[in-house]
């Protein structure tokens, strides 16, 4: 199953969504890690402070409570379980999320969970996007990562643009569709990882074969050439 993502330059992606079943075995491996550590940290207190001072029992188990939290945070949108199975969280305009989303999916998680896990569950299943409500409430889902997302091609682009677009660059019909998938792939890069390197020796090479000359960012001086190369080979 597929989830189409809209850009923040309303560009339609398509992610492969992580399966129930991924997500559940991801789920059932952070568990496992849960519960050894606690039951570690436990053993380890009773036996090196006797009972005593229990508000350090309470912070030892601070990790089982924010273990989600944190790892996602830390691990770009992954826990351990979630690694392993290769899956990862990002926002629906295929974006990284960032803290207030995290926290919107980990405060939700209790409410998920009622019952075994089948709110989470009946959610995934009809949402048609793969949310569960934290989800819902952030604006994220989970995607595969060993599969790569499908680029837009011309008339998915054409389709985004508005009818009376007018193209800011002259001469962009010059790139091959090679070309411009290579510029859509690092642009795309960019927005997962934050890689900005590939994006700017890009927009200096394109500049360069164009003859261009602009004081645009990289990034959005890349995505007008791919619209302006989109409108004009598509109406040409």
């Amino acid at each position: 199953m597929q989830v189409k993502v809209q850009t923040s330059q309303n560009v339609y992606i398509h992610y492969e969504l992580g399966s129930l079943g991924a997500r559940i075995g991801a789920y059932l491996i952070d568990s496992l890690i849960i519960i050894a550590y606690a039951i570690a940290a436990a053993i380890g207190f009773f036996r090196l402070f006797l009972n005593e001072n229990l508000w350090l029992l309470a912070l030892l188990y601070l990790p089982v409570m924010l273990y989600h939290l944190v790892s996602e945070l830390l691990m770009d949108g992954q826990s351990i379980g979630k690694r392993q199975l290769s899956l990862k969280v990002i926002k629906l305009d295929g974006t990284q999320p960032n803290l207030g989303n995290y926290l919107l999916r980990w405060i939700l998680r209790p409410v998920d969970f009622l019952f075994y896990g089948a709110a989470a569950i009946l959610c995934i299943a009809i949402g048609g996007k793969g949310q569960r409500l934290g989800d819902l409430a952030a604006g994220t889902t989970v995607i595969n990562t060993k599969k790569k997302p499908v680029l837009p091609n011309k008339e998915a682009i054409k389709e985004s643009i508005n009818d009376h677009y007018e193209p800011n660059f002259a001469g962009v019909d010059r790139l091959s569709e090679q070309d411009v998938q290579i510029i859509m792939e690092a642009l795309m890069a960019h927005r997962k990882s934050g890689d900005i390197k590939p994006v700017i020796i890009l927009a200096e090479k394109t500049k360069k074969l164009l003859a261009i000359e602009t004081e645009l960012p990289p990034v959005k001086f890349l995505h007008m050439v791919v619209k302006d190369y989109s409108h004009i080979t598509a109406n040409a």
